[in-house]
């Protein structure tokens, strides 16, 4: 690690510690939120609301839509023609996603392709800004980062599954735990067919507070915001990388606290990403053609 990058990190460290000591707020509605919307092993079963798709259509046609009509007010056309032409355009291939995948075949991937994926999603570029630090693939409220990313997957092609976390600073992968039996991949979440298959469970945390101190609440919300751009930026570049992927949110709460011996209060899981891949044949740096899914 470089010199300036511990001196920035030792001060964010040093800053977080002092607002542990402060009393926490009783009024928390963002913890309090965030508590409630997760899923638990003991609990995840009693949850009905999907269920409403199967038995009230309105529901279920809604749904399919995905999208509102604001039909009461003028309507001015774009040019449709022009827009589907453009989503055609090799230019413009590295910005339409393929559809999701949800068939992996389970093969590990190669040290260059996980290194690849890991450094073009969020890591840190070697050119510096002129704020003396170096740029990241995406932006971040105050340019505070408060996500982490954690793997889940055999990151060696030793055939044994671990779980590690991606050190950005020094591009490197932490073991966290090693040596997972397949029973615990499995048991992280729901479809846990497509948990074991995939090559890599990417899974995203926020430190919440590295973006709390400064937005308060509102720092909540922009780590669930930045959540969202670090998916797309995972997918598109495993797109890229000739691999297929899903955004997973159907992880456990309590297991992935357990696995990856965070609290679920200062760090807490937000989402994950599904990578690996399609086809036995797919090439590393084979382009959005590699990759066959769904």
């Amino acid at each position: 690690m470089k010199k300036e990058d511990l001196v920035h990190h030792v001060a964010t460290v040093k800053g977080l510690r002092r607002l542990r000591d402060e009393t926490p707020d009783p009024a928390d509605r963002a913890e309090e939120f965030h508590e409630a919307s997760k899923f638990h092993r003991a609990t995840f079963g009693r949850m009905v609301h999907h269920q409403r798709l199967s038995v009230d259509p309105d529901v279920a046609a809604g749904a399919r839509l995905g999208a509102r009509t604001l039909s009461h007010l003028p309507q001015r056309p774009l040019d449709r023609d022009d827009f589907e032409a453009a989503s055609r355009d090799p230019r413009f291939a590295s910005l339409v996603r393929a559809p999701s995948c949800r068939t992996f075949t389970g093969e590990a991937l190669p040290p260059q392709v996980l290194s690849r994926l890991l450094g073009l999603s969020y890591g840190a570029y070697p050119q510096k800004a002129a704020t003396g630090r170096r740029r990241r693939p995406l932006p971040s409220g105050g340019a505070l980062y408060p996500l982490e990313i954690y793997v889940v997957g055999d990151v060696d092609g030793s055939g044994n599954k671990g779980a590690y976390h991606y050190n950005v600073l020094d591009h490197a992968l932490e073991e966290v735990q090693r040596g997972l039996p397949a029973e615990a991949v499995r048991g992280l979440g729901i479809q846990q067919d497509l948990l074991e298959n995939a090559a890599l469970i990417v899974i995203i945390t926020a430190v919440f507070n590295r973006s709390r101190f400064k937005y308060g609440p509102r720092g909540y919300r922009f780590c669930l915001m930045e959540a969202g751009s670090l998916i797309q930026q995972l997918q598109l570049v495993a797109q890229a990388l000739g691999l297929g992927s899903v955004a997973f949110a159907g992880l456990l709460d309590d297991a992935v606290e357990d696995l990856l011996r965070i609290d679920g209060v200062d760090e807490s899981f937000v989402n994950a990403v599904l990578v690996g891949r399609t086809s036995v044949d797919a090439k590393l740096g084979e382009g959005a053609s590699g990759a066959q899914t769904t």
